[in-house]
């Protein structure tokens, strides 16, 4: 197994923290959500730094805290939803480890996220299809694409292990 580094890349509800600890588990490395680390080091939730600092702070932010974690080895880390669209972003991770864009349809996105104030660009129905329309060719320019749709993170662990040992 050459990759010592996994990011998952994904919209909102695609079970890019779920699928990570399962997967992490399996392979008895270290998970990072890097939304999780990113509120750790700050003190405070992100809807609260977009709201005190606009979207553009919270990026800065985000693109240090990912540099920093890309130098851990045997690290599976979910990237949050807007990370892998920054240019440096999506270069850093293609070039530290293996990118896997968990795939969610939209109807999945809708089910399972609840509008309630924690996630900043999550509003009305229109304006969250508007960005995943928008962050979806970005999150295909992943190495590997699996679907979360109908499938279990437990079955999406695997078929991520079933890549990593076959690279």
């Amino acid at each position: 197994m050459q990759h010592t580094r996994i990011y998952l890349i994904g919209f909102m509800g695609a079970g890019k923290t779920t699928v990570g600890r399962s997967l992490s588990n399996k392979l008895g490395w270290v998970f990072i959500d890097l939304d999780e680390e990113i509120e750790r080091r700050e003190g405070r939730p992100i809807a609260k730094i977009f709201q005190d600092h606009g979207e553009p702070h919270f990026r800065k932010i985000e693109q240090r805290c990912l540099e920093d974690v890309s130098g851990l080895e045997r690290a599976v880390i979910a990237l949050g939803g807007g990370t892998f669209i920054n240019p440096q972003n999506r270069a850093l991770a293609m070039k530290t480890g293996l990118t896997v864009w968990l795939k969610v349809s939209f109807a999945k996105v809708w089910h399972r996220v609840k509008i309630d104030g924690t996630r900043p660009k999550f509003g009305d129905k229109d304006q969250v299809e508007r960005l995943y329309q928008t962050r979806e060719p970005y999150y295909a320019l992943a190495k590997v694409h699996v679907s979360t749709d109908t499938s279990t993170p437990e079955w999406v662990a695997n078929e991520i292990m079933g890549v990593i040992e076959k690279s």
